[in-house]
């Protein structure tokens, strides 16, 4: 089973679980009901957020699937086909999180919120091409993009540590944290390939 059909797996259970406790909190009017119906609908509000995140994983997934094929496929046949699961290649091979040109084999381990270590962040930067061949006008445009993008992670960095700290509820509470620690990783990387250019 792929990742995509257990996130449907997940999706399908969670959806039929909610439609469940929905008929069971229509059940549930007396006043000695009231204990229980308020459970209950904690747990159907659980249900929703675990719907909806596994959606929207879905659609993540899609997308990123288009992304990849459009732009690794033409430059990277070797790796065809690349599968509905996207970050599990037939070869083998996973795409590290936070560096998504970078492939590693699936025995490297789980990354989890490890920042790419220095080891890994030179190995990305080495395939890039020589500074000197890179005409001056182009190379100003990609630092300058770079630098934007790296004030636009730290902008993002503050809003999840800030959703971190008041959300409560706690999904939402551990999956800002997930994603600030990926920010942390994106800002690692792009600072590396910031100093590599301006060298």
């Amino acid at each position: 089973m792929t990742l995509v059909e257990t996130i449907r797996m997940i999706k399908e259970a969670e959806e039929k679980a909610l439609k469940d406790y929905k008929e069971l909190l229509k059940e549930l009017k007396r006043p000695e009901d009231a204990e229980l119906r308020r459970v209950i609908l904690r747990l159907a509000v659980d249900k929703i957020f675990h719907k909806e995140l596994m959606e929207a994983i879905e659609r993540a997934y899609r997308e990123a699937s288009v992304l990849l094929k459009e732009h690794i496929e033409p430059f990277y046949p070797e790796l065809e086909p690349i599968r509905e699961s996207v970050m599990e290649l037939d070869q083998g091979l996973a795409l590290l999180p936070g560096v998504p040109s970078l492939l590693l084999p699936l025995d490297f381990g789980k990354v989890g919120y490890r920042i790419p270590p220095e080891e890994v962040l030179e190995e990305l930067i080495k395939s890039f091409p020589e500074i000197s061949i890179i005409p001056q006008d182009k190379l100003d445009r990609i630092i300058e993009k770079l630098n934007d993008v790296v004030e636009m992670e730290k902008e993002m960095q503050n809003g999840y540590k800030k959703l971190e700290n008041r959300a409560k509820h706690p999904v939402i509470r551990e999956l800002s944290k997930a994603v600030l620690h990926n920010e942390e990783q994106h800002n690692a990387i792009l600072s590396k390939i910031i100093d590599k250019f301006k060298k």
